[in-house]
């Protein structure tokens, strides 16, 4: 039996255009998208001059398919994190620069996806946030790595601990987001961009995209392993169960106490 698709690759004039393709589900992530991410990143992105990361529907990724966690209760967490991952490694190790454009919520694995962006252009009605600790659960997609690079310990410890969401306007303010257009003009300007790299010095881009990941040195194998392996345990958790519980029942949850 086939996956259902997740993702669409689209490919022309040097673009590589990876499409979020399941809107009715808010293009929520589960195995079925982490193997069609590790695809399309392993295959045609590898050869593209830029790579771009859209989303139909109303929001780019509200996160993990919680409904389908719940349903696989003795299925680890950490199983699907290191599906993610492997794309997420894919994707920081392409030499082509990747445009990634978010419209409405970027939410949990979906704000992973986002940073994971060399450049990121948001609608201007984006909203971004962690969205894991609300469900009892620890970030995984690199968030806990990229999220403070890109807006600083303080602001990311805010954003963790309180689950405070960000709009475009403070995105950009803080350095997280590249640009800010129109939610209407949101996939046009992206696209425009990166076709404009596509068309640029191809060599010369990537090699300024290695020198600047190396400054930062943010995100590493070792980094997403314990990434990984945090969700898993924390979704066997009493409090992981609670908040994934509580969440699918649209209930405040009533977390465990020793």
């Amino acid at each position: 039996m086939s996956d259902p698709e997740r993702i669409r690759v689209e490919q022309s004039d040097g673009v590589c255009r990876l499409v979020l393709a399941s809107p009715e589900r808010h293009n929520a992530v589960d195995h079925a998208f982490g193997r069609q991410f590790l695809a399309a990143l392993s295959g045609p992105a590898r050869d593209a001059r830029c790579v771009e990361i859209v989303a139909e529907g109303a929001n780019f990724c509200v996160g993990g398919d919680i409904s389908g966690f719940a349903a696989e209760p003795d299925r680890s967490l950490s199983e699907l994190a290191d599906a993610i991952h492997a794309g997420q490694r894919a994707l920081l190790d392409l030499a082509a620069p990747v445009v990634v454009a978010v419209n409405g919520w970027a939410a949990g694995i979906g704000l992973s996806l986002a940073l994971s962006g060399d450049l990121i252009v948001l609608g201007a009605g984006a909203r971004l946030r962690p969205a894991y600790t609300a469900i009892g659960l620890t970030p995984d997609g690199g968030m806990t790595a990229l999220l403070p690079a890109a807006v600083g310990r303080a602001r990311a410890m805010d954003m963790f601990l309180t689950n405070a969401p960000m709009g475009a306007a403070e995105a950009l303010a803080c350095g997280l987001a590249s640009r800010v257009v129109a939610d209407e003009d949101l996939r046009l300007a992206a696209d425009g961009i990166a076709e404009g790299i596509a068309a640029g010095p191809s060599e010369a881009l990537a090699a300024t995209k290695r020198l600047v990941r190396r400054a930062g040195g943010v995100l590493t194998d070792a980094h997403l392993d314990a990434e990984a392996a945090s969700i898993g345990e924390r979704g066997l958790s009493p409090e992981g169960r609670e908040g994934i519980g509580a969440f699918l029942e649209k209930r405040a949850p009533a977390w465990p106490r020793e």
